[in-house]
């Protein structure tokens, strides 16, 4: 009976944070699909392409300063959870090593837009674009998985999103108010940074951690931090290389595509999330079981996605958008629809089993050779086909990662 009523609890807690994480997933990309149209009417491809270029920047710097911890420091929080002094111990190392890495992106990011003229030219954009990188740190999702208290972390990051959508849809009013978007977008980051690392205390105290403890979580993260990396060369990297080798407006036009396939490709997050902390603490056999009742699931639920985008693909553009440019390259969006099926079995065996499992260097070096593969690959086909090589090579990519993520799952899953 007992057991029954903690398997019961255990499940409501479950269930609880998957729809915290998916309501927070939803703000973090409805909310910018809802803002998608608008500014590319008001700004047009080219602006709003540079806004997106300078965003893809602020990626990079982001998962430098999360160092893997979005991963390592929800599985430490997780298993120190009953105790408030470890707990309290593990965050402030955590936090302490983040702050010094804000500081080190932001030299980063001065070196660049001051030596690279790509960069200079709008400065300001990629300044003010930092502010994405300081609300990310800040905000402590990886502590409240950790404890597995998501809703009040969820309510006050869609909050401060929503502040961002207002002022973008209030103020932003002609192309010369482009500048203004990257301000209103890190001020969005900034508060729900500054909240929910506010809420935090509720659970912990400052204290100064142990040399030895932040010296042990930096060398375990280390080989997620290089694997974040290494999956940013598969993201972000796209966009960037196609600003780099065309224009503003060609990164533009891909930049609206991808939003909406990153909108589909990261509904599978939230429950890979919230799954982790509970699967982290189960047994090789209850891990291995329950991904492959998961596996079949994901995959339809991918086909379907890719189906509609096929057949309705150039309607959806045409709702959404109304850009006579944007529908011309209705070709590059039926490219990327592949990415629904491939992305999902991707992500459940590298993002949640591999972790679940602590192959941490493993997943490093199934990422890095992504990352590589796809840089290689987009360097080589953006030259020749522009932004239909970008298509290609992150599709190519997503479907590489895959079968590299299964074959170690089906090599290591026979009990």
């Amino acid at each position: 009976m007992i057991k029954k009523f903690l398997q019961d609890k255990e499940k409501k807690v479950l269930a609880n944070n998957y729809l915290s994480l998916l309501v927070l997933q939803a703000a973090n990309y409805l909310l910018p699909l809802l803002i998608l149209p608008f500014l590319v009417r008001v700004l047009g491809t080219d602006k709003f392409g540079l806004v997106m270029f300078a965003q893809s920047l602020a990626v990079f710097l982001t998962v430098f300063v999360d160092f893997g911890f979005n991963l390592s420091g929800t599985r430490e929080i997780s298993l120190a959870r009953d105790d408030k002094n470890k707990l309290s111990e593990i965050f402030n190392a955590i936090m302490i090593v983040k702050l010094l890495l804000i500081v080190v992106a932001f030299g980063i990011l001065c070196i660049i837009v001051n030596v690279f003229t790509r960069f200079s030219i709008d400065k300001n954009v990629y300044l003010l674009s930092f502010g994405i990188v300081i609300g990310q740190a800040l905000f402590p999702v990886w502590f409240f998985q950790g404890i597995e208290k998501m809703k009040f972390v969820t309510i006050v990051n869609i909050s401060a999103k929503l502040i961002f959508t207002l002022l973008v849809f209030i103020l932003i009013r002609s192309e010369s108010d482009y500048i203004y978007v990257p301000v209103y977008n890190s001020l969005g980051f900034i508060i729900a940074g500054l909240l929910g690392f506010i809420l935090c205390f509720k659970y912990v105290n400052l204290t100064l951690p142990r040399y030895s403890l932040v010296k042990r979580l930096v060398y375990e993260s280390s080989s997620l931090f290089v694997s974040n990396f290494a999956t940013t060369l598969y993201t972000s990297s796209n966009v960037f290389i196609l600003g780099l080798f065309t224009g503003n407006t060609i990164v533009g036009v891909y930049s609206s595509m991808e939003k909406l396939i990153l909108a589909v490709k990261n509904v599978y997050a939230p429950l890979y999330q919230a799954m982790y902390p509970w699967l982290s603490k189960q047994t090789d056999q209850i891990k291995v079981m329950n991904i492959k009742k998961m596996a079949p699931f994901v995959l339809a639920s991918g086909i379907l996605i890719t189906a509609i985008i096929l057949i309705f693909g150039k309607f959806i553009l045409n709702i959404i958008y109304d850009d006579k440019l944007i529908n011309s390259y209705i070709a590059i969006f039926n490219i990327l629809s592949f990415i629904a099926i491939f992305s999902g079995l991707n992500m459940l065996y590298n993002a949640l089993y591999l972790p679940a499992i602590k192959k941490y260097k493993l997943r490093m070096n199934i990422m890095i050779v992504g990352g590589v593969v796809n840089l290689l690959v987009s360097l080589y086909l953006v030259k020749l086909y522009g932004i239909y090589g970008t298509a290609i090579s992150v599709t190519f990519t997503e479907f590489l990662l895959l079968l590299l993520g299964y074959q170690y799952f089906k090599k290591n899953s026979k009990f």
